[in-house]
């Protein structure tokens, strides 16, 4: 029997929730367990100590960069998609990249207005902040 992974979803979440369902749908097809921020609540707990046990029981790392750096956590300073990143590499973790190209961000521009893009942060860009994350474990995908 083929054994069932659990891979753990990482991305902005805002601009990236067809991004977000369609590797949740890929996940489930391929027979896998999917998890992320969206499967589940934060409680009394803090947000970072919640997301840490879901990587530690997670054997896959799935990261989804678009336009935007994200939410960012008020101690670092550091957004939550990139502490994720960092948490996950120094567990070990399987790690999966899919980077949104300039074409496919873009496009999402013109169809959906500026939101995808990064407002709150804005030296922290795609293209300008994390290359590490860029790196080593990125497949580049386009979307038309």
């Amino acid at each position: 029997m083929k054994r069932k992974l659990q891979v753990f979803i990482s991305s902005t979440y805002t601009d990236l929730i067809e991004e977000r369902q369609a590797a949740v749908s890929a996940v489930l097809k391929a027979g896998h367990i999917p998890a992320g921020m969206e499967l589940f609540t934060a409680g009394d707990r803090s947000q970072m100590t919640t997301i840490k046990e879901w990587i530690d029981e997670s054997d896959v790392y799935m990261l989804i960069l678009g336009g935007r750096y994200g939410s960012v956590e008020k101690t670092s300073g550091i957004s939550y998609t990139e502490l994720e990143y960092d948490y996950a590499l120094q567990q070990g973790k399987a790690v999966f990249a899919v980077v949104i190209t300039e074409t496919a961000l873009e496009a999402k521009i013109k169809a959906g207005g500026t939101a995808f893009l990064e407002k709150e942060n804005p030296a922290c860009s795609l293209s300008g902040e994390s290359p590490q994350q860029q790196s080593r474990h990125s497949l580049t995908i386009t979307r038309t």
